[in-house]
């Protein structure tokens, strides 16, 4: 058997799908946005878009602005997906800044780190030397004081030894001369 007929009887039935389609997403975009909301994306006065949504009739200039709006994708999967893919962007913008200024900041703790670095390894490559020096310096120091120690201790042993002035005075002489 063979149809030559396509289905469509009338033209209408085109035009009444259409017309369907176009009110849906009027109403969807009054449901999401308000009568405001859904005169701004479709750039009208709300006054008419209440009017178009109330009353299922649509004007020619509503017609145009939803048809427009339907090539663009407005109430959409895409749309939706486009809402996200900008929320992911500016999420993505937001992080790759805190990085930045997070890597800025290791930078300047990096560059801290290795000053305090080249100051450790200076304080390995003085710091023998430093302490063979002061320890020079110590052993003069107890071999000084080591014989000052020396020379009070006769000074008091001549002292306690004698009460007449000759020993005392000799005794002096000897500490003078051990000096």
């Amino acid at each position: 058997m063979k149809t030559t007929e396509h289905g469509i009887v009338n033209s209408r039935d085109v035009e009444n799908i259409h017309h369907m389609r176009l009110m849906a997403l009027l109403q969807e975009l009054v449901r999401e946005k308000g009568y405001k909301g859904a005169a701004r994306v479709l750039e009208m006065d709300p006054q008419t878009v209440t009017n178009s949504a109330k009353t299922g009739q649509l004007t020619r200039r509503v017609r145009d602005a939803l048809e427009r709006a339907l090539q663009e994708g407005v109430g959409s999967a895409a749309e939706r997906q486009r809402r996200r893919n900008e929320k992911l962007e500016g999420q993505l913008k937001e992080l790759t800044e805190e990085l930045r200024g997070g890597l800025k900041g290791l930078s300047k703790v990096e560059g801290r780190l290795d000053k305090l670095e080249g100051q450790v390894k200076e304080l390995r490559e003085t710091l023998p030397s430093e302490v063979k020096r002061l320890r020079m310096s110590l052993d003069g120091i107890r071999k000084y004081y080591g014989v000052q120690r020396g020379l009070i201790t006769q000074r008091l042993v001549a002292l306690e030894a004698g009460s007449d002035g000759s020993e005392t005075g000799s005794s002096a002489a000897g500490c003078q001369d051990a000096r």
